[in-house]
């Protein structure tokens, strides 16, 4: 008995990782985000992940924190993870990202202007588990459709 419990216990501790890691939670709809950021800031961060071309798979993620300024808020690119699991984390050399939410939608651009983000129907005070429409438009991606989400540090 002894020994069924010493080799079911790391067999169960890894089928929970991979579920957790593997399911989607939240309210994505179809193509809901597979892989988790790991925020790593007691500020608010913004995760936004977009999908190959027919939705179904992961592409790129990025993740940010949104430092409240008194005219904008200033989003810092804390990492990106591609498709193959490869996480580049920014650390102390985070990018800072440009915002003009008075566009419509509201865009996010890369410092060297190579990558933008749309967020449909932003809003700032929206928090938690509410995923919304996102697009990204960079020659390297490709435009790609995708969802955000915004959440407390």
């Amino acid at each position: 008995m002894r020994r069924l419990a010493l080799v079911a216990l790391p067999v169960a501790v890894a089928g929970a990782a991979w579920f957790v890691w593997r399911v989607p939670s939240g309210s994505g709809g179809a193509g809901a985000p597979a892989v988790r950021p790991q925020p790593a800031a007691a500020f608010p961060t913004l995760y936004c992940e977009f999908y190959n071309f027919v939705g179904r798979t992961p592409k790129v993620g990025f993740t940010f924190t949104m430092r409240p300024e008194a005219s904008a808020p200033v989003f810092e690119q804390v990492d990106q993870i591609e498709a193959d699991g490869t996480r580049t984390a920014f650390g102390a050399e985070a990018p800072v990202w440009g915002f003009a939410g008075s566009e419509s939608p509201a865009v996010l651009t890369a410092p060297d202007g190579a990558i933008r983000i749309n967020l449909y129907a932003y809003d700032a005070a929206r928090r938690g588990t509410t995923w919304f429409e996102a697009g990204l438009r960079s020659v390297h991606y490709l435009n790609l459709d995708g969802t955000c989400r915004q959440s407390f540090g």
